[in-house]
């Protein structure tokens, strides 16, 4: 049985006998070849967003097996993804006019956005957001990790797919016939598109239709969790629904002026120093060894151990894991909240766009030299526009750092290089005091072959881990005990200073070491890579990095938070009151936080420990609403 007409099949046989290009031709313009050639392209035309949707999460992940992951166990994710293609496919159809253009249209989007995800994972542990598509970046700045990468042959295969296809299956333009047909499709694609997005941000509509596909809201409070158990589609459409931030209930004047009024700062005390603050973000700085069942030839954490003992320290939750530095550099560096702002958005990036509160502002008001200082690239999270906005008076990157460039077979400059050029900056006259903001940036992911292996001192140890495994374990531990050596060499500069000095050293986030939570639960240290399977314990874990404040005279006041855990935007009110230094309105709300919640990681619902629910909440709002009020809002505090 023949699935093709006699007509058809009496052109085929005629081919044969075809020798010139003008006869081949004529094939073509056989009306039953035509109509099968259109049923093809229509066919064609109805499969695409299919093969877009495959496409798109296997790029994203450069691993074909996520198709059958998704399809076996989040079926529902996956359906949901597609239904999204096809929504946005029939609109373009409509307003292209061209069914084959919105293909093209849709194809470039959908693959360059997925492997703009998979490099951006590979770069920085950070999945690509819709929000990402307003900034704009400097490509050069991701020169480095982009040498790293590798097109593998299944990557490549993704790629060219879609362009075959489209060559092959899609050449010819099909309008429609009467142009007043032409204005009703173009004005329902547009209504198409509009109703698509309202679909994906709208609240109520987002509590419907991820119950219908069984899609859990709760996947997306880590982008890890949420692109990998939904796909790189879904994740994505599930975030265009935080692009919108509501403004806080009860926002107004009157009630930032109420906070100012029960907050109000107090005299300043007599005994107030004025000395010069250090505060370093050394980049993953984690204690490795509190993997279980795993062993170290030698800690690479020696001198924070040994320092730990004498001086205040303890452990921070972060507001990220494996990667957005610039989250808790932000809380740390303005004692605001990104809790309640979109999953994987940058407040420096995103919403600081006028001069805003920060520590550093707050030292410059009293006459201090405000220098911010980094070790790669001063355009990173476009921190050369943010630093000037919080008052500093300069930031410098690497291609700025004055003093010697020390490197070593990792691809970043050495810690040694920030503490050389902080040492430097501390031997320049300061009249009123200078503050110091350094990020660190020898330990940042990758880990896999980082070093050579002669550098590779350490030796690591456990028996379920796999090769790949400890070898990024140790590049890691390699990294960390010269974070370790260069907390070693601050400390014996500051203590040998005359001038008053105070040392705020902390880590940012924990490290991604490996795909899916590897190798932390391969050691043990949690036992599900499905981060809603977390306990209590294990969600603090992966959350906490340590701390320490050390100065070199007698701050005539005891540590409040030592040996404790604290949420990142804690640490700077919490040093304040350690040196006695002048009280702030937002600094008298957080530590009145401390005292009722010192532990929050809203995300993962963790509260430690939570004395009064009821103020926690109070206060927990107070914080967003100043953040609120003078990222997004009319900066009544400041008035």
């Amino acid at each position: 049985m023949s699935y093709f007409s006699p007509d058809v099949l009496s052109v085929l046989h005629s081919a044969k006998k075809l020798t010139t290009p003008s006869e081949i031709s004529s094939i073509f313009k056989n009306t039953a070849v035509k109509k099968t050639l259109t049923i093809v392209r229509w066919i064609s035309f109805f499969i695409y967003p299919y093969l877009l949707t495959i496409l798109a999460n296997c790029l994203s992940s450069n691993d074909i097996n996520t198709i059958s992951f998704l399809m076996e166990n989040r079926t529902g994710a996956f359906y949901f993804g597609l239904f999204i293609t096809y929504l946005f496919f029939i609109a373009l159809s409509f307003v292209c006019l061209i069914p084959w253009l919105a293909g093209s249209v849709l194809g470039i989007c959908y693959t360059a956005l997925s492997l703009a995800d998979y490099i951006k994972f590979s770069i920085l542990q950070e999945h690509i957001m819709p929000w990402d598509l307003l900034l704009s970046k400097s490509f050069g700045e991701f020169e480095p990790f982009l040498k790293t990468l590798q097109i593998t042959p299944a990557m490549f295969f993704l790629l060219i797919s879609p362009v075959l296809y489209s060559i092959l299956l899609l050449p010819r333009k099909i309008k429609w016939n009467k142009k007043s047909i032409d204005i009703i499709g173009i004005a329902i694609g547009i209504f198409l598109c509009v109703g698509s997005i309202l679909f994906l941000t709208n609240n109520t509509m987002r509590m419907s239709y991820t119950k219908w596909f069984d899609i859990s809201v709760n996947d997306t409070s880590t982008q890890q969790s949420n692109y990998y158990k939904n796909g790189f589609v879904t994740a994505f459409a599930l975030n265009i629904g935080y692009l919108n931030i509501e403004t806080p209930a009860h926002y107004n004047q009157n009630t930032i002026q109420q906070l100012k009024n029960d907050y109000a700062p107090a005299v300043v005390a007599e005994n107030w120093k004025k000395p010069d603050v250090i505060v370093i973000l050394s980049e993953s700085f984690w204690d490795i060894t509190t993997l279980p069942n795993t062993t170290f030839s030698e800690n690479p954490l020696a001198n924070y151990n040994e320092l730990s003992q004498n001086h205040p320290s303890g452990t921070m939750i972060s507001s990220t894991f494996g990667g957005g530095t610039a989250r808790p550099e932000f809380e740390v560096l303005t004692g605001m909240t990104t809790a309640p702002m979109p999953a994987g958005s940058f407040p420096y990036q995103q919403y600081m766009h006028n001069d805003t509160f920060s520590f550093a502002r707050y030292f410059k008001n009293m006459g201090y030299d405000t220098i911010g200082l980094h070790t790669y690239d001063n355009t990173f999270y476009e921190r050369n526009k943010a630093y000037p906005r919080m008052g500093f008076d300069e930031f410098r990157g690497e291609n700025q750092l004055k003093t010697q460039l020390w490197w070593n077979s990792g691809p970043y400059l050495t810690d040694k290089t920030l503490i050389d050029e902080i040492q430097y900056e501390l031997e320049q006259p300061h009249p009123e005091g200078a503050f110091i903001f350094g990020i660190t940036m020898e330990n940042h992911s990758l880990y896999k072959n980082k070093f050579k292996k002669d550098d590779l001192t350490i030796d690591v140890k456990n028996d379920n881990c796999s090769t790949e495994e400890i070898n990024a374990l140790k590049n890691f531990s390699k990294g960390l005990s010269d974070s370790d050596k260069a907390l070693k060499q601050l400390y014996d500069y500051v203590m040998s200073r005359e001038k008053e000095t105070v040392v705020l050293w902390f880590g940012d986030h924990l490290p991604t070491l490996g795909n899916n939570f590897s190798p932390y639960t391969t050691t043990g240290a949690i036992h599900s890579s499905d981060t809603e399977n977390w306990t209590e314990q294990e969600i603090e874990y992966m959350f906490s990095t340590p701390y320490i404040v050390f100065s070199n005279y007698d701050t005539e006041k005891n540590y409040i938070a030592d040996k404790k855990a604290v949420s990142s935007y804690l640490l700077m009110p919490l040093l304040l009151d350690y040196i006695n230094a002048p009280e702030t309105v937002q600094s008298n709300v957080l530590l009145d936080l401390y005292q009722n919640c010192p532990v929050i990681n809203s995300k993962y619902n963790l509260y430690k420990p939570n004395t009064n629910a009821e103020k926690t909440k109070t206060l927990t709002d107070a914080i967003w609403m100043i953040t609120y009020d003078q990222l997004m809002g009319k900066n009544f505090i400041n008035q």
